[in-house]
């Protein structure tokens, strides 16, 4: 692989830096060198190339990945590795931003990342403007222009997107950013509105161009056009607008016409996988490891129909928190479990295994434990040997955000029928056994009513269930950014990232965080889960190869 990344492109990242605290004159002595690194073409397009990768490392790489699903109780941990069990023990702590951490590069890492995607793609818009002064094609011909420039917008666009969704203010960069000026920091919505507008645009050049190929090694799918580019940028502009909601009242504002319009045209994003730079951590380590794959009961109790989810919740409490122990479900979910065998156990459901041990360790708190293995992603890990699809934005996803913008347009029946496309799809059996199909009967009900997949709940009850169970260890945030919005992350979690405390250190700003029982009722920290979650209506980038996980690992 041809990654032309130098050093001198980590200059932007500095500038914006300095110039979110002070109107610096600088000089850059390192502009000529960079204008002589990218002064071939074949160098500027292989840049452009590598930015998704960049982001992708960032994205699903980085040991960061983890900690969205942990803190969602989507998937449980009390390992100490890049900071789960700090970030996901109850009750909750801040999310600790001092660049001494241990685990400090968890949270810079997504963010040094996804500015080196910023980073390069500017360089090449940049390289390529001056290449085509006189008008004259820079690359091999007008198509290759084109296609480098809408590629490079699109990976600004999403990396910008991803800032907004996990920190709470960034830098907004897009093609026309001029560093000669003071560039400032903007706040979370204001930095996700550009991002959206970069993405927009690349949408209409995208249909313009539709026909223009895009070559495998771009986005590691193969038969692709920009066409087809242009409907995975109306997945992410779906995504966005309705994952950058930190509090139920800015995701219920959102604009669901626009989301559902974005959805329903949008495509699935499965890069294919090398084992080698292009990976996926969480599908990977939660696929070969029990003891990483295991399933949270908040994700996977709402399909309870005994009394031991309500019996494992309790009231709240910490003292009850602190009693929970793993148990067996009785569920009919099929994703969960399979018929029972001739010994009376839960056999292997289509995601989940009950392996009726723990494997985590009690004194690290025993409601981090389950019984469940979660192995949906087993497939790719160990089957495909690392080389398959690695799921990021699946049909599944398009399909329920649009049942929820159904849910809160009063569609009952649209709504009914997008989550039965999972509910019934994956989660009932051949034999006619497993989850019932939703149906506008159940009732609307209300975003305030907790998970759940029981007949009794309603429509937005197994909605939240199959959002949840359906994102699990796809796309790292989506569970994360479903539950701030919902307003259903257990009290005290972040509900956002503060800037890295060594990026704060560079900008000269003090340092700040979110999270934390004692910050409860402040912005950026989730308050109390309503009736305790329970009811049933109602910049240095380094391309990182894979190592295997070994007990040592396991702290």
């Amino acid at each position: 692989m041809n990654i032309i990344k130098k050093t001198t492109s980590l200059t932007l990242v500095a500038v914006l830096a300095m110039s979110g605290c002070a109107d610096l004159d600088i000089t850059n002595s390192n502009a000529p060198d960079q204008a002589r690194a990218l002064a071939k073409p074949e160098d500027v397009e292989s840049l452009i190339k590598s930015t998704f990768l960049t982001w992708w490392q960032g994205t699903h790489t980085t040991g960061g990945s983890f900690n969205p699903g942990v803190m969602a109780d989507a998937n449980t941990s009390s390992w100490g590795n890049y900071g789960m069990r700090e970030l996901s023990s109850e009750p909750r702590a801040a999310a600790n931003n001092s660049p001494a951490w241990n685990y400090a590069y968890a949270l810079e890492q997504p963010w040094y990342s996804w500015y080196g995607a910023i980073s390069a793609a500017k360089d090449g818009l940049s390289s390529i403007a001056a290449g085509q002064e006189g008008g004259k094609s820079f690359l091999a011909d007008a198509d290759s222009d084109t296609r480098a420039k809408i590629f490079a917008n699109f990976i600004m666009g999403i990396s910008n997107g991803m800032v907004a969704i996990y920190y709470d203010k960034g830098f907004l960069v897009t093609e026309e950013t001029d560093f000669s000026q003071e560039i400032s920091t903007v706040p979370y919505d204001e930095l996700m509105a550009g991002a959206i507008a970069i993405l927009d645009q690349v949408i209409s050049d995208c249909n313009s161009n539709a026909a223009v190929s895009l070559p495998e090694g771009w986005l590691q799918i193969g038969d692709l056009t920009l066409g087809d580019l242009g409907k995975i940028a109306h997945s992410f502009i779906a995504r966005f607008k309705a994952g950058v909601a930190r509090t139920p009242q800015e995701r219920g504002t959102a604009d669901w016409a626009s989301i559902k319009s974005h959805a329903s045209q949008g495509a699935p994003m499965a890069p294919a996988g090398d084992g080698d730079y292009w990976w996926t951590r969480t599908q990977y380590y939660t696929g070969i490891s029990a003891s990483w794959g295991r399933a949270d009961y908040k994700m996977l109790g709402p399909a309870d129909k005994s009394t031991g989810y309500a019996t494992w919740l309790g009231d709240g409490s910490d003292a009850t928190i602190a009693g929970r122990k793993a148990y067996s479900m009785e569920t009919d979910d099929a994703r969960i479990t399979g018929p029972l065998d001739a010994d009376g156990l839960q056999t292997q459901g289509l995601y989940a295994k009950n392996e009726y041990r723990t494997r985590l360790v009690a004194s690290r708190g025993t409601y981090h434990q389950t019984y469940y293995l979660f192995n949906r992603t087993r497939d790719y890990a160990v089957d495909q040997g690392l080389v398959g699809p690695m799921k990021d934005i699946n049909q599944s996803e398009l399909d329920l955000l649009q049942a929820e913008a159904a849910l809160r347009a009063g569609d009952a029946a649209g709504a009914a029928t997008l989550i039965n496309i999972t509910r019934v799809g994956n989660g009932a059996r051949a034999d006619g056994t497993g989850l019932t199909a939703a149906a506008a009967s159940d009732g609307i009900g209300s975003v305030s009513d907790a998970v759940s997949a029981l007949d009794g709940g309603s429509l937005w009850a197994k909605y939240k269930y199959e959002k949840i169970i359906e994102g699990c260890l796809m796309h790292p945030y989506t569970g994360y950014t479903d539950r701030r919005g919902w307003g259903d992350l257990v009290k005290g979690t972040p509900t956002m990232l503060a800037i890295p405390g060594k990026e704060l250190e560079i900008l000269l700003m003090e340092n700040y965080t979110f999270g934390g029982q004692d910050a409860v009722g402040t912005p950026g920290t989730a308050g109390k889960i309503r009736n305790n979650g329970y009811r049933s209506r109602g910049f240095n980038i380094e391309w990182e190869r894979v190592t295997p996980l070994n007990k040592a690992d396991l702290h």
